[in-house]
C-alpha cells in the first residue's frame, strides 16, 4: 500500500500537476492515503481543498531577494516549517514524496531527506526552476515535462523522465468542436481565436485586442472572437465596448473559464500566456498558439516555454516588447487565412500532447514506493 505526499505552489504551474496526479492516484486501489502540504492560506490550500485532498498548511514564503529585515527571518521561518513537517511525515508515514516545484515545496522536500523517506520532484516547464535545481541531486525520480528541462536535471542516482505535464481528465477527453460551441454560443462553422492571458487576464493583451477588435471583425466576416480577461478586468472592458459600440455578434466577452477544453476544443487558434500547464493543456487538445510569454516570470522562463514549441513548429512566439495593436492584427490575420499552417501547427501541437503523462507519473511514484518499502523491510528483518 502506498502512502503519497504531494508538495508544490505559488502558482498554478506548480499546483495543476500535483492535483492531476492526484486525481489518478485516487483512483489506485493500492493507494493507503494521500496528503497536500503546501503553504498556508495560498493557492494551493485552496485548490486541493475544493477538490476533497487533504491540506497541511506551513508558514512558508519565498527567499527574499533583496537586503531586508525579512531574509533574516527567513531561515527561520523556513527551520520551523521543516522541523514542523518532519513531525506529520513521523504520524503520516509517507512511502514517496512528490515536489512539484515552487518554494512552498522545499520545506517538505528538505523533512523527507532528513528523514531518508524518497522523493521525486516534477520540472513542468522548459527551464527548471530554483527549487527543483536544488533538489534534483537528491531526487529517486526526476520527472520533466518537456525535453528541455532534462538536460539541466541530473539526479546522482535516480533516473531522469520525460513525462509531459499532467493534466485534468476534462483535457484528455475533450469535447468535439460542434458540441463545444454548442456549449459556448458559438458556431462551429465560423474561424475562431480564443484570446486569454489567463484566470487573472492580462490588461496589456486585453488592451490590443480592444484596440483592434472592430477592425478584425470587419476585415473577416468568417471569423468570431472569444476572449477571457479576467474577472477584475471585466468590468473595464464592458465599458470599453459599449465606448466602442459594437454589437457584433461574433465577439464574446468571458471573465473566467471554470473548463477551459471546451474553448480549447472550438478554437482554431489561442493566444495566450506560455505557462507550462497551458502549453501542456493545449497540447493534448491541439491547439495552435500564439505566445505572448509573461516577461515577468521566475527567470523569463515562459519565453523559454514558448521557444521550445517554437521551435517544435506548434506555434508562434510575440514576446510582450513587441505587442502592439497592428502587430498583433498582423499575427492573427495572417494565421487565420492560411489554413494549410493552422493544420502544420495543430498537428505539430498534438504531437506534443502526452496523454498518459497523470497515469505515467504516478506509475512511477508506485515503483519508489514499493522499492522504499522493500528496503525498509530487509532493513527490519
Amino acid at each position: 500500500m502506498h502512502r503519497v505526499i504531494l508538495t508544490g505552489g505559488g502558482t498554478g504551474g506548480h499546483i495543476y500537476p500535483a492535483l492531476a496526479v492526484a486525481e489518478q492516484l485516487n483512483e489506485e486501489p493500492e493507494l493507503e492515503s494521500l496528503l497536500y502540504v503546501g503553504a498556508k492560506g495560498h493557492l494551493e490550500e485552496k485548490l486541493a481543498r475544493e477538490r476533497g485532498l487533504k491540506f497541511f498548511g506551513v508558514e512558508v514564503s519565498g527567499l527574499p531577494r533583496s537586503l531586508s529585515p525579512k531574509l533574516l527571518s527567513w531561515p527561520f521561518q523556513l527551520l520551523a516549517a521543516v522541523f514542523e513537517l518532519r513531525r506529520v511525515m513521523k504520524d503520516f508515514r509517507p512511502t514517496v514524496v512528490l515536489g512539484t516545484g515552487g518554494y512552498a515545496s522545499a520545506p517538505a522536500l528538505i523533512a523527507a531527506k532528513l528523514l531518508g523517506i524518497p522523493y521525486a520532484i516534477h520540472e513542468p516547464d522548459a527551464h527548471p526552476g530554483l527549487v527543483n535545481r536544488l533538489f534534483s541531486g537528491n531526487a529517486w525520480l526526476v520527472s520533466c515535462g518537456m525535453q528541455g528541462a532534462s538536460r539541466r536535471l541530473r539526479p546522482a542516482r535516480g533516473r531522469v523522465v520525460v513525462n509531459g505535464n499532467p493534466v485534468s481528465k476534462n483535457f484528455l477527453s475533450p469535447l468535439k468542436r460542434d458540441a463545444a460551441a454548442a456549449v459556448l454560443g458559438l458556431r462551429p462553422d465560423l474561424k475562431t481565436i480564443l484570446i486569454t492571458g489567463g484566470s487573472q487576464g492580462a490588461r496589456a493583451l486585453n488592451d490590443a485586442v480592444l484596440d483592434i477588435l472592430p477592425e478584425l471583425l470587419n476585415v473577416d466576416p468568417h471569423l468570431q472572437i472569444v476572449h477571457q480577461v479576467g474577472e477584475k478586468n471585466l468590468y473595464e472592458c464592458k465599458e470599453r465596448l459599449e465606448a466602442l459600440g459594437l454589437s457584433s455578434g461574433r465577439y464574446f466577452l468571458r471573465g473566467y473559464f471554470d473548463d477551459l477544453s471546451i474553448p480549447y476544443a472550438v478554437a482554431d487558434i489561442a493566444v495566450c500566456r506560455a505557462g507550462a500547464m497551458t502549453i501542456s493543456e493545449l497540447a493534448v487538445v491541439g491547439t495552435p498558439a500564439l505566445f505572448i510569454p509573461y516577461p515577468y516570470a521566475a527567470a523569463d522562463h515562459q519565453t523559454h516555454n514558448a521557444k521550445y514549441m517554437v521551435g517544435k513548429g506548434a506555434a508562434i512566439l510575440l514576446p510582450q516588447s513587441e505587442l502592439t495593436a497592428e502587430v498583433l492584427k498582423k499575427e492573427l490575420l495572417a494565421l487565420v487565412q492560411d489554413d494549410e499552417k493552422l493544420r502544420t501547427m495543430r498537428k505539430a501541437m498534438n504531437a506534443e500532447g502526452k496523454k498518459q503523462s497523470s497515469r505515467d507519473l504516478a506509475s512511477q511514484l508506485k515503483e519508489v514506493s514499493i522499492a522504499y518499502q522493500v528496503r525498509v523491510n530487509k532493513a527490519q528483518a
